[in-house]
């Protein structure tokens, strides 16, 4: 289905195929550098002249109606030629599946080279993403001091707890709307069944009693902790902000100021989440380059 050579320019003496299953080994070193999904399908790009080598791959995969995709190609071909036929490839293998639309599993930033290849096969920015970066030692003395002022304000029977011992069908209903984790990866890093899952003790559950009304997710897959959700429903916007303040002081409570959390990084939606945004801001942070999803809906 996945087979033959192409005249295309910069992809002649080029079979673009699904490996066997002896060469997954060398298709998946293409992407030692990435995180792919452990049920992904690859496509091959292998060069037949002088010798057979793999130049690229596309690794791709299903989240509900969406399908998923990566590229990894080397440095010594034609890139965007290579990549482009992948991405041909894989368009082909979401319409046999069913899928109704194709979106490229990585946040790109303006001048990315998989941007020009995409839009040359009818992807469109889907959605922009923003990402803080704040300095640890900054932002523990900073959420520190910002709790001690505003302590007394907080309403006595909310609390934290970590997500460790809770279900995500507690608050899936929170951070769905987020719609900055697909669900079936929520799920996947609330299980621990991924590389990156949510730490379990600083990721945390607001209650209000027995109420939850907000949630903080975040990975520490090193000395970075990435906050890919901090959602709270409530109304009142001073309330509100006192519970993003309790979030976070329940990270504060867990770690130390010369501990070994170098940085820590928020991301929210371009237009929405502006709370996250303001905390990030108000808590010494600097916002890092804008980075886009890129998607494809696909006609049946």
């Amino acid at each position: 289905m996945m087979n033959g050579a192409t005249g295309e320019t910069g992809t002649r003496d080029l079979v673009v195929r699904e490996p066997r299953p002896e060469e997954l080994a060398r298709v998946a070193y293409l992407f030692r550098n990435t995180r792919v999904r452990p049920n992904a399908r690859f496509v091959a790009a292998e060069r037949t002249q002088p010798l057979p080598r793999f130049v690229g791959a596309a690794a791709w995969w299903a989240e509900g109606a969406v399908g998923r995709f990566q590229v990894a190609c080397l440095p010594v071909v034609a890139q965007s030629a290579v990549a482009g036929v992948l991405v041909q490839k894989v368009l082909a293998a979401a319409r046999e599946s069913g899928l109704e639309s194709v979106q490229y599993a990585d946040l790109l930033p303006e001048g990315h080279a998989w941007l020009e290849v995409l839009k040359a096969q009818g992807f469109e920015r889907v959605r922009g993403e923003r990402h803080f970066e704040i300095a640890g030692r900054n932002a523990w003395t900073r959420i520190a001091q910002l709790f001690m002022r505003h302590q007394a304000d907080i309403p006595p029977h909310w609390r934290t707890e970590p997500i460790l011992g809770h279900r995500l069908e507690a608050i899936f209903h929170l951070v769905a709307p987020h719609r900055l984790v697909p669900p079936e990866e929520l799920q996947r890093c609330w299980d621990g069944r991924s590389g990156d899952a949510f730490d379990p003790e600083m990721s945390c559950i607001l209650f209000d009693g027995e109420r939850p009304f907000g949630a903080l997710l975040a990975r520490r897959p090193a000395d970075v902790l990435y906050v890919d959700v901090q959602v709270v429903s409530e109304p009142n916007r001073r309330l509100r902000s006192l519970a993003d303040l309790l979030l976070v002081y329940h990270v504060v409570r867990r770690v130390q100021a010369e501990g070994p959390i170098r940085q820590v990084q928020f991301r929210c939606g371009e237009t929405e989440h502006r709370q996250t945004a303001n905390l990030a801001l108000r808590m010494g942070g600097h916002e890092l380059p804008r980075l886009q999803v890129f998607g494809k809906t696909l006609n049946r």
